[in-house]
């Protein structure tokens, strides 16, 4: 009797997850090179030469220039888990919200939205959270100044610290990875989801509205900013939370969304739904902080 032929599934497969929950994580690296991102093992040096990846440019269109924190934990397996956090900074003012109030920053680093007659005034309406003296913030500093403060365990008290922004902004990163290569840095906790595209693919993202220091255990305020992000946007990211949901610090544990398969056969590729697998590298670089703000 003949034997039967049993197709398998090649030697050379990669098995790939998607996540939600909190990451604790630390930073491996910010705004690689190429050859640096070939050395991680984003990218290879074969899809650069083929053009199917483009060489890494972060300043966009728009003339803001992208910061990129490569951050990497593990899950409760001790499976590495790295993920792209995306801060876009510009020497310009911040523009206003919808109504008209202004973005500023305080010594703390805290940031606040006020009405233009207390920011002539230098006066703060929020004095029993937000003091005086402030400044108007720039586009994307509130952001990286928060996620600075978070990565290097500040308290609420504490000063932030004190960022040369404007070169910065211009593509001077040597403050941050001063930072990166000092004993201040710390571990960060940031919140993972699945972003959906239009045609039904998946990419592993973020929540970039709260990044919080490693000490952080109680998520109460992570899940008022999800909650009110969830309300008030029409998202493709699916964070396994929903608005109705009421606070549980459980909702949090990071956990598997849904898992692929990709072999070194491109047309033989498997997922938990049958959709086309999708490489972090094509992850689109998007960035909440544009939306318009109701407040």
């Amino acid at each position: 009797m003949l034997a039967t032929s049993i197709p398998t599934m090649p030697q050379e497969s990669v098995r790939r997850e998607h996540y939600v929950g909190i990451l604790l994580a630390y930073v491996e690296a910010i705004n690689p090179t190429d050859a640096e991102r070939i050395e991680m093992g984003i990218v290879t040096q074969e899809s650069l030469d083929s053009g199917r990846t483009k060489p890494v440019n972060y300043r966009e269109e728009d003339g803001r220039y992208r910061i990129d924190f490569w951050l990497k934990g593990k899950d409760e397996s001790g499976k590495d888990v790295r993920v792209r956090h995306s801060v876009f900074v510009k020497n310009e003012d911040a523009r206003p919200s919808t109504v008209g109030n202004i973005q500023v920053i305080n010594q703390q680093g805290k940031t606040a939205y006020i009405p233009q007659v207390f920011f002539e005034k230098g006066k703060s309406p929020y004095e029993d959270w937000f003091s005086a003296p402030f400044q108007r913030a720039r586009v994307g500093e509130a952001e990286l100044l928060h996620f600075v403060n978070a990565w290097m365990n500040k308290k609420t008290e504490d000063k932030a610290v004190v960022l040369d922004f404007a070169s910065i902004s211009k593509g001077n990163l040597k403050q941050l990875h001063q930072i990166l290569q000092s004993d201040k840095a710390s571990y960060v906790k940031i919140m993972l989801g699945v972003r959906i595209a239009d045609d039904g693919r998946r990419f592993q993202t973020v929540f970039p509205r709260l990044v919080m220091p490693s000490w952080t255990i109680n998520y109460e305020r992570l899940h008022k900013e999800l909650v009110n992000y969830l309300s008030n946007a029409q998202s493709r990211n699916d964070y396994g939370v929903t608005p109705d949901m009421a606070y549980d610090r459980k909702l949090y544990r990071l956990r598997v969304y849904d898992e692929v398969v990709t072999t070194s056969n491109s047309s033989n590729m498997m997922h938990s739904n049958m959709q086309e697998p999708i490489s972090q590298l094509d992850l689109p670089i998007t960035s909440m902080h544009d939306e318009d703000l109701p407040f």
